[in-house]
């Protein structure tokens, strides 16, 4: 399992204007004490990317599934929320939008559909800040599209950052500034992917070629 560990909290809390904040992280400790934090569920937005008639099998690895965000005040699975919009997205590019295992290799053997779409990576990284410091927030995604038998067609890496400054009696409960941030920013850097795929010469030459190969015998 993947974690994603916070940096300088020791000094975020070393600076006067974090007394408040150090009692708002007691608080969220032992509001938290039962695990994780979830984000959530993905919104209903509408769709930006006009969809290509295809089949499509779908791809979440490891890296990108497990992915964990970890400071002294929350665990967020980031990977498992990401995947949960994903899945949207996906069945938002392509007509069709089937899932495939991550294990055996579907490399090995995937038949029946015109490429295959993988989730390979997500990133992700969150700074508390300070009196002078912003809170900051970034998550990037690795997406790639193959073709049924393994040759890769194009990659994309997008990502985005958030950066908030709180003031003095904002947040008394941390979790309520940063898990916000932390949804706006999933959501820009998976907008940010699907505009650059939509505009890519490369995903429009392979769907160019779907029906050549949907009309052959």
């Amino acid at each position: 399992m993947k974690l994603i560990e916070s940096a300088r909290f020791s000094h975020a809390l070393s600076l006067p204007f974090n007394k408040v904040r150090a009692y708002a992280a007691l608080m969220s400790l032992m509001l938290a004490a039962c695990g994780t934090v979830p984000l959530e569920p993905p919104p209903e937005d509408p769709p930006i990317f006009q969809r290509i008639d295809a089949r499509v099998g779908v791809v979440y690895a490891g890296a990108a599934r497990t992915a964990i965000l970890i400071n002294p005040l929350v665990r967020v699975e980031v990977g498992k929320a990401s995947v949960a919009r994903f899945e949207r997205v996906f069945a938002s590019m392509f007509t069709q939008a089937v899932e495939l295992p991550d294990w055996p290799p579907w490399r090995e053997g995937t038949t029946g559909v015109d490429g295959v779409i993988v989730l390979e990576q997500t990133d992700a990284e969150l700074v508390l800040g300070t009196d002078r410091n912003p809170d900051f927030v970034r998550i990037a995604y690795r997406v790639c599209l193959y073709t049924p038998d393994g040759i890769e067609i194009r990659c994309w890496t997008a990502s985005a950052q958030q950066r908030h400054q709180p003031r003095l009696t904002e947040c008394l409960d941390v979790r309520a500034c940063i898990m916000p941030e932390i949804e706006i920013t999933m959501r820009e850097a998976i907008a940010r992917f699907m505009v650059e795929a939509e505009n890519d010469p490369a995903l429009k030459a392979w769907s160019a070629r779907i029906p050549l190969r949907h009309g052959s015998p």
